[in-house]
């Protein structure tokens, strides 16, 4: 072995101030959900400058699996934002449209299991804050798009593994199998990992690792192993339609949907929680009407039902389905039950969360070692999980402690940058610990004997 594969965290260090500018140009140029060029653009042109294949566009995503995708001006109108920002149009026109998004592949010079990283790429919409006090406002790194901004910590995911996989590309000759980098569009609207799963981008994996900065590690140098309470979630644009009329002199001509909206949403509150574990419902928007004196003839609603465990996410989908229909037919309406968005309930491979354990407490980084934290939310990343898991593959999601200001999805959200290099770091010692104790293939080796 060469001294830089014993030792990752000199080629991660010595990338790690490049990084953080990584980070904060991404930060600069946020964009949510299928409109991601920028991010898209930025990492491709790195991944090949390194030496990695790149799949991009049509061939890792799904087009009819996408949710949510916004109009074709608004998809227009941020393509052309992020050339005029100074991304290259060759890295972003097979995603032109909304098909975001990067996988990069890079086979090193030895026999080894193929490990891949997945990371979120997607903003939020919202106004980041730009009172002084806010670290990106006083240094310069605001959100140039407004809006939009990085207020999850994406954008510092995406810089961990550009970090990653510059380290990875320095290090070809006396790497060990092949490393895959999936750089996920729409973590946010929860559809992105459904929309590349489709397309069996990670079918070939004998290992996925991802994670989080911050969520409920709030200390530079902790890490959270074994992540548990990934809520199962099932989301749904539902649209009433009704017959408009005037309100004060044909009211019985009319068919309220705005009506059937507000009941079902009453109602929708008042499922019964079950009883095996923790259940949420909510209604995020409601829309309806046009003036003052008219009966509204459609009103537009968009919910989400979540639950501990896919089953119990389940159970309040279908009764969420029942009340939503219910409401519709009181009031003679129709209603269209749009699915927008999936994410399962998942666990880590216990192998590797107790791999991972043993090698989070052996880097300097690291000052506690978390056994067990909860999240408490919904994560699109278990879609990829569980396929991997299901063919036979392992994988682990862990949680980068990193103090966070304002909190996630606040307007004054930042992190300790300090997080790139210790979220590279711990990623690299698993790559070359899995990949030392599997020198082949582990999937190719149950294919070879099947």
């Amino acid at each position: 072995m060469s001294p830089s594969e014993r030792r990752p965290s000199e080629t991660i260090a010595a990338h790690y101030q490049e990084a953080v500018q990584w980070r904060r140009q991404l930060h600069r140029n946020p964009q949510p959900a299928w409109l991601e060029f920028y991010s898209t653009g930025f990492v491709a042109e790195k991944l090949a400058e390194w030496g990695y294949d790149l799949l991009l566009g049509k061939d890792i995503i799904e087009a009819d699996k996408r949710v949510v995708v916004p109009d074709l001006q608004t998809l227009e109108a941020e393509y052309g934002r992020a050339i005029a920002s100074g991304i290259k149009e060759r890295f972003i026109a097979p995603a032109r449209g909304g098909y975001t998004g990067v996988v990069g592949v890079l086979k090193g010079a030895l026999p080894g299991p193929t490990v891949g990283f997945r990371f979120d790429i997607d903003s939020l919409e919202i106004l980041e804050s730009s009172d002084p006090s806010h670290r990106p406002a006083a240094q310069g790194f605001i959100s140039q798009n407004p809006g939009y901004a990085h207020m999850c910590g994406h954008d510092v995911h995406t810089a961990i593994g550009l970090l990653l996989a510059a380290h990875f590309a320095e290090n070809r000759e006396t790497l060990r199998g092949t490393v895959k980098f999936v750089f996920q569009p729409s973590e946010e609207n929860l559809g992105g990992a459904v929309a590349m799963v489709e397309k069996k981008v990670v079918d070939d994996l004998d290992f996925l690792f991802g994670g989080h900065v911050g969520i409920s590690m709030k200390q530079l140098g902790q890490i959270a192993m074994n992540v548990k309470s990934f809520m199962a979630l099932s989301r749904f644009e539902v649209t009433y339609r009704g017959r408009a009329a005037h309100a004060a002199l044909r009211p019985n001509d009319g068919k309220n949907a705005l009506l059937g909206a507000c009941a079902a949403v009453s109602n929708l509150y008042a499922i019964a929680r079950h009883a095996d574990g923790a259940s949420r419902v909510n209604v995020g928007v409601m829309q309806a009407g046009t003036a003052w004196n008219i009966i509204p003839d459609k009103a537009y609603l968009r919910m989400e039902t979540r639950g501990v465990t896919n089953e119990i996410n389940e159970f309040m989908a279908l009764k969420a389905r029942e009340v939503l229909e219910g409401a519709a037919k009181m009031y003679d309406l129709a209603i269209e039950i749009e699915h927008a968005a999936t994410a399962l309930s998942a666990e880590s491979s216990p192998e590797l969360v107790e791999l991972g354990t043993s090698i989070a407490e052996k880097l300097p980084s690291t000052v506690q070692v978390i056994q067990e934290a909860a999240f408490n939310a919904s994560e699109d990343v278990t879609v990829m999980m569980e396929r991997v898991q299901s063919r036979g593959g392992r994988a682990l999601f862990v949680l980068f402690g990193a103090p966070v200001g304002g909190g996630h999805h606040s307007t004054t959200f930042d992190v300790d940058e300090e997080v790139i290099r210790n979220g590279a770091e711990f990623l690299a010692a698993m790559q070359q610990a899995v990949s030392a104790r599997s020198p082949q293939s582990p999937l190719a080796e149950r294919r070879d004997k099947a």
